[in-house]
């Protein structure tokens, strides 16, 4: 079974602070430590030029990771992100920042590099190097950090529970957040029937005071499916999932599996073959 990175991994404002952190590192690095003896490169003997070139070369690579981290956001918003998935977008960034910093003696100063037999393969192992120092340590930073202030974050809300603080949303209930995390429904849990796709949204089917509601939200099945595990709502469909413990009956209907809430009111929800067997399961 795959291990998942959380959700605040991927938040915007956790974005900011890696290419933050990363900028100021990079800078302090490479100004002190001088890799690839860039100090001894054409034009490096004015401590002005230098420093230019090296908040030039920061820009770059914060550049590159802003473009890596943009696709990050957007594709987790659709698919999950396992530990290994992260590792490995983790090195591509390092190999991609890598390869432009390797590349750049070749092409802008080719007299330069062809003097002092400056390859193509051996710069891009001096490149890897001090990138993988430059990117791994403030990446190492950012994490932790996340982690500490979501441990805390956990720590405060055991407490609220255990002093009997009153929460502005109980936890007893389900709350539906929209993709950009905003509380959009707090219900009971035996309010909510199904979840239906629609395109980008989900439209979530609830009773209130007797009828039947229906409220759309922009977000995907699967976010729903993974932020609600083990609390009841149960993918039955590529396009449905249902709140089980509202499952009255289930029946087949010219060979397609239904499950019934017990009122006619309330739609039948079809169960796919792919998920029939996990969803009969939890039912018997």
């Amino acid at each position: 079974m795959k291990n998942y990175i959380p959700s605040y991994f991927n938040t915007k404002q956790n974005i900011w602070l890696l290419l933050w952190v990363t900028a100021v590192f990079g800078e302090m690095f490479i100004l002190f430590f001088q890799p690839i003896q860039c100090r001894t490169w054409p034009g490096m003997s004015s401590d002005w030029r230098f420093l230019l070139w090296v908040t030039i070369v920061v820009l770059t690579a914060v550049s590159v990771i802003a473009l890596s981290r943009t696709i990050m956001y957007h594709y987790a918003k659709r698919h999950r992100i396992s530990y290994l998935d992260y590792a490995i977008w983790i090195i591509a960034e390092v190999m991609a920042i890598a390869g432009v910093y390797a590349s750049f003696p070749i092409v802008a100063m080719r007299s330069f590099a062809a003097q002092l037999d400056l390859t193509l393969f051996y710069l891009f192992r001096e490149a890897l190097f001090a990138t993988s120092f430059t990117l791994l340590i403030p990446y190492a930073f950012v994490i932790l950090w996340m982690v500490v202030k979501d441990r805390g974050a956990q720590i405060v809300r055991l407490q609220a529970r255990q002093l009997h603080v009153v929460e502005e949303v109980p936890e007893e209930m389900y709350n539906f957040y929209d993709e950009k995390g905003d509380l959009k429904l707090s219900v009971k849990p035996n309010m909510v029937y199904f979840l239906e796709a629609a395109d980008n949204y989900v439209m979530i089917y609830y009773t209130n005071a007797g009828k039947l509601e229906k409220l759309m939200i922009r977000n995907s099945l699967k976010n729903i499916e993974w932020r609600f595990r083990d609390k009841g709502l149960v993918r039955c469909h590529r396009s449905y999932i249902v709140n089980i413990k509202m499952v009255k009956l289930f029946r087949r209907q010219e060979g397609e599996v239904m499950l019934d809430f017990g009122d006619e009111k309330i739609p039948s929800v079809p169960v796919s073959k792919g998920y029939g067997d996990s969803v009969m399961s939890i039912l018997m």
